[in-house]
């Protein structure tokens, strides 16, 4: 399993330790620079001294170099390494230094003087510059003396400076060492402390279990970073605590619902028993309306369960959409008589639908059938198509809904009637209508048009790509 604690500290001591590997390459190869250009000035400085010291006569070039016994004598000559040549290679000068040995004859011009490491012929390394210059002629006895070039070559040892630059390697080295043993356990220590947040989240997350979903995370007392994620988890937590809300409400109310006709099952079965002379007729039709009842509810139980599954499966077709209405209508057509109800019908002769039949007949029929049932006597039906929103619209007046009620419209079992004294509705109607047309691509939405007008709209979804309802031409 892959540790964050462990990536965070490998990548910040890795980022770290090549900081450091760079800062401190980058710092000995300019002080390198920086020692090397010193210690090339002081050659060039020596080279200036001696070649101010060289003259040209009548027998050639040669070096007069100082009484260095004298006081103010410039020993730091002795020290160094130096030969002169002329340029058909006779040798003008050279230091005792040398002994029998000799400097190689590198050189360039003197305004760009060569300069390279080599091994003194005494031994050890030493660093040299090598140029071409002309010495200072003199005019002996009024007779011109043609001038020669001569070659210098001065060396000094470099051993000190080598032992300086080993000297900072080391000290760098040891440094960046010391650094590193010490970052390791800082490092440690601040992602443990920086980390004690997020397990102490992890710790409240797992106390928290299905009877106490009513808490919610301190966003305030903590980090910034993970206040978002607070706040999505209290947010979940809300979600979750509505969630299991209305599944506890959803089995009170089943079995409410169950207990009833179960009830009413029980109390015939004892009648039977104890007056077996009642038309049998009778006690049969009551059994099967109590028995349909229970198994209308069971199979819309089945129907929700399957869509929210994934085992529906819509087959989309054109369907013409006011013969589908009207065959719907039929059913429900003489009970709105008895409830004197004032039916309209705003739907386009033309118009159809891309849909699944049977599933947006299943719509048609709840919400149709919910009109009708909770529509207030001598009230008002109407059904409207607009085509260019491509919206069904079913608005009736109704007398015991207001807003607060909009909300629960489409939860499983809901009824306004907690007494549950109408029987023919078991409060799955629209929840297995929202249902359905999500499987289609719509959306069903509830709302008031007036003060006691309750609109259902089904609309198609924002980017359901055809899923949902469309509208052919309608020719007006």
């Amino acid at each position: 399993m892959k540790s964050i604690r462990r990536q965070l500290t490998f990548t910040i001591l890795l980022g770290f330790g090549l900081l450091l590997f760079f800062s401190s390459a980058a710092v000995y190869f300019f002080t390198r620079i920086a020692l090397l250009n010193e210690f090339d000035a002081g050659l060039r400085a020596r080279a200036a001294n001696i070649m101010s010291l060289a003259e040209q006569g009548q027998d050639g070039i040669h070096v007069e170099l100082p009484d260095f016994s004298l006081p103010g004598g410039n020993n730091d000559l002795t020290a160094q390494f130096y030969e002169v040549w002329q340029t058909n290679g006779t040798v003008c000068a050279r230091s005792e230094s040398l002994n029998d040995g000799d400097l190689p004859r590198r050189f360039s011009s003197l305004s760009k003087p060569v300069v390279w490491n080599l091994e003194l012929p005494g031994g050890g390394s030493g660093r040299a510059i090598g140029l071409k210059f002309l010495p200072q002629a003199e005019d002996e006895d009024g007779k011109h003396i043609i001038p020669l070039e001569a070659v210098l070559v001065v060396a000094a040892d470099r051993r000190p400076l080598d032992r300086t630059l080993e000297t900072l390697a080391i000290v760098l080295l040891a440094t960046g060492l010391l650094t590193v043993v010490i970052t390791v356990p800082v490092v440690g220590f601040s992602l443990r402390r920086g980390h004690a947040p997020l397990e102490l989240l992890a710790r409240q997350a797992a106390a928290i279990t299905a009877d106490s979903l009513q808490l919610r995370f301190p966003v305030d007392s903590m980090p910034e970073e993970l206040q978002p994620i607070a706040k999505r988890l209290n947010d979940l937590l809300s979600r979750l605590e509505s969630s299991f809300e209305r599944e506890r409400r959803f089995s009170a109310d089943l079995a409410h619902e169950l207990r009833t006709p179960l009830a009413e099952l029980r109390a015939h079965a004892e009648v039977e028993l104890e007056w077996t002379e009642s038309s049998e007729s009778e006690k049969h039709r009551e059994t099967l309306d109590i028995t349909l009842q229970m198994e209308a509810m069971v199979t819309r139980l089945l129907e929700l369960a399957r869509s929210e599954n994934g085992k529906i499966f819509p087959q989309r077709e054109a369907v013409q959409l006011m013969p589908l209405i009207a065959g719907v209508w039929s059913p429900l057509a003489a009970k709105a008589k008895n409830k004197h109800l004032d039916v309209h019908f705003e739907i386009p002769p033309d118009a159809s639908i891309q849909t699944d039949r049977t599933l947006f007949r299943s719509i048609l029929v709840n919400l149709f059938s919910n009109a009708v049932e909770y529509s207030a006597e001598n009230g008002q039906v109407k059904i409207g198509w607009q085509s260019d929103v491509e919206e069904l619209t079913i608005s009736n007046t109704v007398n015991d809904l207001n807003t607060d009620d909009l909300p629960h419209l489409f939860e499983r079992l809901w009824r306004k009637d907690k007494s549950r004294t109408n029987n023919e509705h078991c409060g799955l109607g629209l929840a297995l209508s929202r249902e359905f047309a999500a499987l289609l691509g719509l959306n069903l939405t509830a709302g008031f048009s007036s003060r006691k007008t309750l609109t259902l709209a089904v609309k198609k979804r924002q980017g359901a790509d055809g899923r949902g309802i469309v509208s052919a031409p309608i020719g007006q």
